[in-house]
């Protein structure tokens, strides 16, 4: 029998082209019931009974799953399993006061891994801050935003101020740089052994970024700052940077992984606050390996902490989903990019994407790697961010029922207890795997809220209604404040921001002045004003730096 993933399109022809049927054809007003899974069926054939969905378990209950106009439809509404796995996450954190990290830390500070019911792991400690605090830390600021909640911007800044406390000595050779990898209490470790790997201080560079922005403190500029310095000089000829290196002296451990738009993204957003020819000339080398690399050769290589080097053609959704997303996020003034960033996501789908077997079949659900092809929530979500932000340039509606049937498929994923699951279904074995008996990772359950929350721009159908809640921003938004009919923050830089209310704005400020109300915001980013729109409930500003307020 061939490999699994040289066989991964070999279901029967009707079965293929009926999946692609219902997600793409879209019937007015046509609602569709899709029998349980493959798996699910064959129990209920042998007369096992199902057990409902329970924190215990964190079983799914593979009933049917109903599909309208093309979309999958959610097991529970997205704006309620949101909440749900922020209090999850809340059940680790012991004595950690946010705002503090000399005494006891949360769970997901010194830990990859958290029990199906919350509660901390107690056996060896992992975990990978540069890229996973990285990612807790767009998540905390993306509902810090969508809530006004202070906690979620002092548990941001927790992260950065432990990693800014604990980089690489200024005495190595790649000075200044959180490790990929921290295990038993010591820096390194996992498959990284002795090395550090060089795109994650570039992925956490842009974390600190975002920090600045959110609170004008210089230090997190400066320590985004010192991670481009030492990566600038270390750049090679072909725009590449080696993956694995030992910080002290430089060795080389392993040459090609990671993901190269990491180092674009980063030079990029350190342009913003700091333009020098070196951050240009950087972003502009890794843009060509990452053409070059990624897109022409569809060459990937490794990219996980964990896992021991592999080919080039070795696959990972994460990269692959940031590559394409990035790509969609600048086709405005790149059109190109639009069949760029589609060529990333066909390979993208050929071997990771899984319309079949699943609870939320037929909707799309993305396995890890093809070497560890368990579907996941967060890999799940990132790839439909990556539809979203292609939805956004394109208007396709066969892009929106996709992206919108993937969002949905991981509310089936969700476990009573909250916990969005780390190992889903596996698509060899073809069978859910109970929580209790696997390793769940907190990456995966805030990796899930953080593109849930990111692609309610796209589609703020999503977003509860009556609510007021910031959904996405083009800065880091300062100052955050909501209020009975009234909205607030500032911002370092001119930006655009888009927001859901359950009010009707009448007057929009920025910089104590006015704003005109426009029937349609100009192409592109320049000029001012605001656009409400009465159906969707969807505010728009685009606004220069300072404070912003938003009024009934």
């Amino acid at each position: 029998m061939l490999p699994r993933d040289q066989r991964r399109d070999d279901r029967p022809a009707t079965r293929r082209a009926l999946v692609v049927f219902l997600l793409a054809a879209g019937f007015a007003g046509a609602a569709i019931v899709i029998a349980p899974s493959a798996v699910a069926a064959e129990k209920a054939k042998k007369g096992k009974a199902q057990k409902p969905p329970s924190a215990d378990t964190g079983e799914t209950s593979p009933s049917t799953v109903k599909v309208v106009d093309g979309v999958v439809q959610p097991r529970r509404p997205i704006a309620q399993a949101i909440p749900d796995a922020i209090e999850f996450l809340r059940k680790a954190d012991g004595g950690y006061v946010p705002g503090r990290i000399e005494g006891e830390l949360a769970g997901y500070f010194m830990s990859a891994h958290v029990n199906s019911d919350g509660s901390r792991v107690t056996r060896r400690q992992l975990s990978f801050p540069a890229r996973q605090h990285a990612y807790f830390i767009r998540t905390f600021l993306n509902y810090h935003a969508y809530t006004g909640e202070r906690e979620w911007l002092l548990r941001a800044r927790d992260l950065a101020d432990w990693n800014l406390a604990h980089s690489t000595p200024a005495t190595a050779a790649y000075p200044s740089l959180p490790y990929s990898a921290h295990q038993d209490g010591k820096p390194t470790g996992s498959a990284d052994q002795k090395s550090i790997e060089t795109d994650k201080p570039a992925f956490i560079g842009m974390a600190y970024l975002a920090l600045y922005e959110s609170t004008g403190d210089a230090r997190y500029l400066e320590g985004a700052r010192k991670i481009a310095e030492t990566l600038a000089p270390k750049q090679r000829a072909d725009g590449s940077w080696p993956f694995r290196v030992i910080p002290e002296d430089g060795t080389i451990f392993e040459d090609m992984g990671g993901a190269p738009v990491f180092f674009v993204e980063f030079f990029e957003r350190l342009g913003r606050h700091d333009d020098k020819p070196a951050w240009r000339r950087a972003r502009e080398q890794a843009m060509r390996l990452l053409m070059a690399r990624n897109v022409e050769q569809g060459q990937w290589g490794t990219y996980h902490e964990d896992i021991r080097p592999k080919e080039g053609t070795h696959l990972s959704a994460e990269p692959m989903s940031f590559t394409a997303d990035y790509l969609f996020r600048h086709a405005r003034t790149r059109p190109e990019y639009i069949e760029m960033g589609r060529r990333v996501l066909r390979q993208m789908e050929a071997k990771l994407v899984h319309t079949q077997g699943h609870a939320a079949a037929p909707a799309p659900a993305v396995a890890e790697q093809v070497t560890f092809a368990h579907i996941m929530a967060g890999h799940t979500a990132r790839y439909c961010l990556a539809l979203a932000n292609l939805f956004l340039v394109t208007r396709e509606p066969e892009v929106k029922r996709r992206a919108l049937s993937g969002l949905n498929a991981v509310t089936y994923m969700q476990s009573g207890a909250g916990l969005f699951r780390t190992h889903f279904y596996d698509t060899r074995q073809k069978k859910e795997k109970d929580p209790a008996s696997v390793n769940n990772w907190y990456s995966q359950h805030l990796y899930t809220v953080c593109h849930l929350l990111e692609c309610m721009v796209a589609f703020p159908e999503v977003a509860p209604d009556g609510e007021d809640h910031i959904l996405g921003s083009s800065v880091g938004l300062r100052d955050v404040g909501y209020g009975k009919g009234s909205l607030r923050y500032a911002t370092i830089a001119p930006a655009e921001v888009t927001m859901k209310l359950g009010f009707m704005p009448k007057t929009v400020q920025a910089g104590g002045r006015s704003l005109k109300q426009l029937a349609k915001l100009p192409a592109g980013e320049q000029g001012s004003g605001w656009n409400f729109d009465p159906k969707t409930k969807v505010l728009v500003i685009r606004h220069d730096a300072g404070e912003v307020s938003v009024t009934r």
